[in-house]
């Protein structure tokens, strides 16, 4: 039986949720547990306020990484139920950041690029008749060489950013270091979902 459009709204949203928090567990580090801990309570009352503190950045990291998807899903499904294809403008699409430098600028023209890929790629998905996700996928793609079609260039844009990132914001080695840890990562979850929405063929 094919899913209603705002269920399938939902297991798509599902999915990326699921994909956020993945990512970001493998991400964000987890303080180490010690031996001392046992002998020293103090250690274990600071390991604890640690366990605080990864928790809440994991939850962080993942809303800010679901944030862009879901902000893409939202217009996708708006465009459907319209029936028109928005073309929305910066203030639609950040309403509450200022863009205040050219820089600041720079950067929303290089995550919208990143929005109308995904945008056109959720519209594709809601318009697909099936009772799955993997069946809204093989629709919208019909092979794993178009899916990585779709993926090679979400992830040119995605470099971009990156790119732009690093020049102008995140300029230490730790944040390089945390943004390839990130990009390596995410390459590696969308494999295994390839694989997994194309089982059977060759990928």
């Amino acid at each position: 039986m094919s899913l209603s459009l705002r269920e399938k709204y939902d297991i798509i949203l599902a999915h990326e949720r699921q994909f956020a928090y993945r990512l970001a567990k493998d991400v964000v580090k987890k303080p180490e547990v010690s031996v001392w801990m046992i002998l020293l309570p103090v250690l274990f009352v600071h390991h604890m306020m640690k366990m605080t503190q990864y928790k809440t950045g994991i939850h962080t990291f993942a809303s800010n990484i679901l944030g862009t998807k879901t902000k893409a899903l939202d217009k996708a499904l708006q465009d459907i139920e319209t029936g028109e294809i928005q073309d929305y403008s910066v203030a639609e699409y950040f309403p509450q950041v200022p863009l205040e430098s050219e820089t600041e600028q720079a950067l929303a023209v290089k995550q919208i690029a990143i929005l109308k890929l995904m945008e056109k790629h959720y519209r594709t998905l809601l318009e697909q008749p099936g009772g799955a996700l993997e069946d809204l996928v093989r629709g919208a793609y019909g092979s794993s060489g178009a899916y990585r079609y779709y993926l090679n260039k979400l992830a040119e844009a995605e470099d971009e950013t990156n790119r732009h990132l690093r020049e102008n914001f995140h300029t230490s080695e730790e944040s390089g270091a945390v943004m390839s840890r990130i990009e390596e990562r995410m390459a590696e979850m969308r494999e295994e979902e390839m694989r997994f929405f194309f089982q059977g063929e060759a990928v």
